[in-house]
């Protein structure tokens, strides 16, 4: 429970609360009748900022909803059915929001795309087709999808709220994940790709603050299927909440960079990234600008892992290598042959202790052993079909960012090719209905 310190508005004129928080439309009208009256009988302090101390005490409101009501901001509290708890945290196309559906009494991850994207109706028609898809999603291994709608003119998805954090969060806060146990999350989330893979989607954005990693250690891949939007909206700058998305250029595929056609092997070299990321705490293709890591990456130049961590096994740097392979022909042709190729690198250490993925002394030669029966089971996988294959779902405006990337004639070029992209997708900052 946050402090009661966090709940006044600072620096505002009081607001008359009751009114306000009637309006939001957050707590029904009995329970609203029955706060009036403990008002009005001297049990609950009329003062704003006390009563909001106190309903945040009595677990009526939560501190996020006694700041926005204290701000004199109950508009866009209640989206459709669900009541806004929190704020998760912001993403390229919209914001999270931990949300209440009061008839269901279920806690659920709310995702309110952008505005600019909303009133798109291209973007409106493309985000119900893919909601269908999906819809259809169902694995341990992918986030789970209840609803999607528009509400106050902004389209929104549902999702099942996971209790835990994404992997780039938890690279922020506790520094690079040990080999071993990130080969484990990276299987993991090989197979939730596969499963999307099967339905027909490719995700697009695969990228460490898109694995969600919950408190019982699963990994659940999140955003399928609003990768594409961006594709929707012509006049897309490629924007975030912080200009330029840079994070996503730090991730994507040679071939999404150029422009060209994407399938699963795309995701299957944005995993790669993000695991190499989470590693090591360095980019794969480092620059000092987007546009320079973008060029290294057309031109096939990434940092062998062993500079920065010199004892990482060959078996596991070979199976990183073809994961980020520069030809889609030479990585693994789907995401569940590349979550096979992970899964091998866990098996030793499931049948002998030893030290994290540490080089072990050769053994003697000795006769093949065939898979074990329950481990086979984890892997075994029918033969999937040809992955989907789609347009990259970014604006006109990057191609010709890429193609300079790929030529970069002099360095003047290149800084003033970032320093214009920097400038341009900042005047494109997303303004949201909340903050």
């Amino acid at each position: 429970m946050a402090s009661p310190d966090r709940t006044r508005s600072e620096g505002r004129t009081p607001v008359d609360l009751l009114p306000v928080l009637q309006s939001s439309g957050v707590l029904s009208e009995r329970m609203f009748e029955e706060i009036s009256s403990r008002v009005d009988s001297g049990e609950y302090p009329a003062d704003p900022n006390g009563l909001a101390e106190r309903l945040v005490r009595d677990r009526l409101l939560t501190a996020y909803q006694a700041r926005r009501l204290l701000a004199n901001k109950a508009y866009g509290m209640l989206v459709g059915r669900y009541v806004i708890l929190d704020r998760i945290g912001a993403g390229s196309m919209g914001r999270v929001y931990k949300a209440h559906h009061q008839m269901m009494d279920r806690v659920v991850a709310l995702k309110i795309i952008a505005p600019e994207l909303s009133c798109n109706d291209r973007v409106v028609a493309r985000f119900q087709r893919e909601m269908k898809l999906v819809g259809r999603l169902d694995h341990p291994n992918v986030v789970r999808a209840y609803d999607a709608d528009r509400a106050n003119r902004v389209l929104y998805i549902v999702m099942e709220y996971v209790n835990g954090e994404s992997l780039g969060d938890r690279l922020k806060r506790s520094g690079p994940i040990p080999a071993a146990e990130m080969i484990d999350y990276a299987a993991q989330a090989a197979l939730g790709l596969a499963h999307a893979h099967e339905q027909g989607m490719v995700h697009r954005d695969v990228k460490p603050s898109n694995i969600l990693l919950s408190e019982d250690k699963k990994v659940k891949i999140l955003d399928l299927g609003l990768g594409v939007l961006m594709e929707a909206d012509e006049g897309a700058t490629f924007a975030t909440a912080d200009g330029i998305a840079v994070g996503t250029v730090d991730y994507m595929s040679p071939e999404q960079a150029l422009g060209r056609d994407v399938d699963g092997r795309s995701d299957v070299f944005s995993l790669g990234c993000a695991m190499y990321h989470l590693m090591t705490g360095k980019l794969a293709f480092p620059g000092e600008s987007p546009i320079d890591r973008l060029g290294r990456r057309i031109n096939n130049r990434h940092v062998p892992i062993t500079d920065h961590l010199p004892d990482f096994p060959a078996a596991a740097q070979r199976v990183l290598d073809k994961l980020m392979a520069f030809k889609p022909q030479d990585r693994f042709q789907d995401a569940s042959e590349a979550a096979e190729a992970l899964q091998s690198l866990i098996r030793p250490r499931s049948r002998k202790p030893a030290p994290a993925l540490a080089p072990a002394p050769s053994p003697p030669p000795v006769a093949p052993r065939p898979p074990e029966p329950a481990e086979e089971a984890a892997v075994a996988r029918p033969p999937a079909p040809s992955p989907a294959t789609r347009p990259p779902a970014y604006p006109r405006w990057f191609a010709p960012l890429a193609a300079a990337a790929v030529s970069r004639p002099n360095i003047l070029l290149t800084i003033g090719l970032a320093a214009f992209a920097l400038t341009f997708a900042a005047g494109a900052v997303v303004g949201y209905l909340l903050k």
